[in-house]
């Protein structure tokens, strides 16, 4: 059975040229693990086009590929495994593949994190730990973060967008892949990028009144939100859960004073404009829905996009160099086009230059008959800056509009606190572990680490097994019980359970049943 794990739409990880190699490879390599990891042995299986160009038997526990520039970490705590790296001489794209001695017989394939170039050992790494066979692909580059320069032809934007990585593969070809496991959706490119420079138009220039500079600012802006909303929920615990109820409520302009008093994170009111504009959906002057805004109670995010803020170095400038750099190269206004030159117009080009027709629009939202072969599980974080939860909801819901009930195959979860894919600020502390990609590795045992730690690996608390088990057994996945941790010490190497609480099936909430102690996810019930 094969499995889809993936931290984003943009970039699914299902590669159907090579699944035949894969497959035919881990059944024989388990009848002789040693013998049959071998370059001459792949390369005589493999068909035309492909190089084989590393072959690596892994008795060590770990696997370093040099000179990866997106994801240069190491995975730790390997079983035994046969390494691969492949290439596809004729798109020109690389994949890597972890092919373990003890196989369940699964496949999980894995996504790359926003515009990364490389291949994603770390996450091959924790999903090898379930049993299965894992793999994943540099999407035809080799790049690091904040850097689109590398997207300056036709081959590597479609390498990128869906041919390195078969995007919404399971509408494409429903019989591949039995389940989907997709968190924090960056589903709509071709409207998200432009959205992140009207953001970044909103902030500029950096000398005005309007731009928001001082991160502090969002801190208090984050603390003020808690202080009001935290409890429309019904419970007081500094987690956010009803934003919908805070965005109709909100008075922003408590967090208004005058900046001369030399009061900290002071906002002036010029500041609190450009504020409301970053909660509001980005609507053109024509009234054309473009991207959804941002969630009350994820400030503490907006410093992803807004800063640094440093006029004098353009490289190192996210609105000026970052925001601007899908334009200049995915939609080739070339290198000298500047932020400064945003307006609405570059939504309509942004769409029209989307040649592939990857992305999710109006036709694309029925997913055919991947409802009667597969399951669906989709999750975001409530608090997500980067990728706006709303949108993520958006996605769902015109699903349900052009199919119906989907319930039989695809569920949707709300995590509450929670940002982008992983993690939830200090004055938080919501529970969101729920093993995502991406997740497991952001606590002990760091790059050893896989599904949820001190036990909690099993279908109640994680949703990859709660997949599996979906899939397998006929077992629907009504709720996933998240959690959260404390460090017992400054190490940062040891943890306690601190908080456990059930994410239910939008549009169910969670609601604490009055008197239970609210950090067990047995004093909660969906409704």
């Amino acid at each position: 059975m094969f499995f889809l794990k993936i931290s984003r739409l943009w970039a699914l990880g299902s590669l159907v040229l090579y699944w035949a190699i894969a497959v035919q490879s881990i059944q024989e390599t388990r009848q002789s693990a040693a013998t049959e990891c071998s370059t001459e042995y792949f390369t005589r299986i493999a068909p035309s086009g492909i190089d084989i160009e590393r072959v690596q038997y892994v008795t060590n526990g770990f696997f370093f590929e040099s000179g990866n520039l997106g994801y240069p970490s190491i995975p730790l705590g390997l079983p035994y495994l046969c390494a691969i790296i492949v290439r596809n001489t004729t798109a020109n794209y690389r994949f890597g593949m972890f092919l373990p001695n003890t196989w369940n017989s699964k496949l999980l394939t894995i996504g790359s994190y926003a515009f990364l170039g490389g291949i994603n050992w770390l996450d091959m790494g924790s999903g090898v730990k379930y049993g299965m066979a894992t793999l994943s692909t540099d999407t035809g580059h080799n790049t690091g973060r904040a850097d689109m320069t590398w997207a300056n032809t036709t081959e590597r934007r479609v390498n990128w967008a869906y041919q390195a990585l078969e995007v919404k593969q399971i509408q494409r070809d429903p019989n591949i892949f039995d389940g989907a496991l997709i968190g924090a959706p960056a589903w709509d490119t071709k409207h998200l990028m432009p959205w992140l420079s009207n953001l970044a138009r909103l902030n500029l220039p950096e000398e005005m009144p309007n731009s928001i500079n001082n991160v502090t600012l969002f801190a208090r802006l984050q603390a003020e939100v808690i202080r009001q909303c935290d409890h429309l929920d019904g419970v007081t615990d500094n987690i956010v859960s009803s934003t919908t109820a805070c965005r109709d409520s909100f008075d922003i302009t408590k967090v208004r004073c005058d900046t001369t008093t030399g009061e900290a994170a002071c906002w002036s009111q010029q500041e609190i404009d450009t504020a409301l504009r970053m909660y509001d959906d980005y609507v053109t002057d024509d009234g054309k829905l473009v991207y959804k805004g941002a969630t009350h109670s994820s400030e503490g995010e907006w410093s992803t996009y807004l800063l640094p803020a440093e006029p004098e170095n353009f490289t190192n400038n996210v609105r000026i160099n970052f925001d601007g750099q899908y334009e200049r190269y995915f939609m080739n206004y070339g290198p000298d086009w500047d932020i400064y030159q945003y307006n609405d117009s570059t939504v309509t080009d942004s769409e029209i230059r989307d040649e592939t027709s990857v992305q999710a629009t109006a036709d694309q939202y029925d997913l055919g008959t991947f409802r009667n072969t597969g399951k669906i599980i989709l999750y975001g974080g409530l608090a997500d800056a980067v990728v706006p939860v709303q949108h993520t909801t958006l996605y769902y819901d015109r699903t349900v509009d052009a199919m119906g009930n989907i319930d039989n195959f695809f569920r949707y979860f709300q995590i509450p606190g929670m940002g982008h894919c992983t993690n939830t600020p200090d004055i938080v502390k919501a529970p969101w572990m729920i093993g995502g990609a991406g997740q497991a590795i952001q606590r002990p045992p760091y790059n050893s680490a896989w599904s949820v730690p001190l036990g909690f690996n099993d279908t109640q608390h994680d949703a990859l097994l709660a997949l599996m088990d979906w899939v397998e057994n006929g077992n629907p996945v009504s709720k996933i019980i998240a959690s959260e941790f404390n460090f017992t010490d400054s190490t940062m190497q040891n943890l306690v359970l601190y908080r456990q609480r059930p994410l239910c099936m939008y549009p169910r909430t969670a609601k604490w049943d009055g008197k239970g102690d609210q950090n067990i996810a047995s004093s909660w019930e969906c409704s």
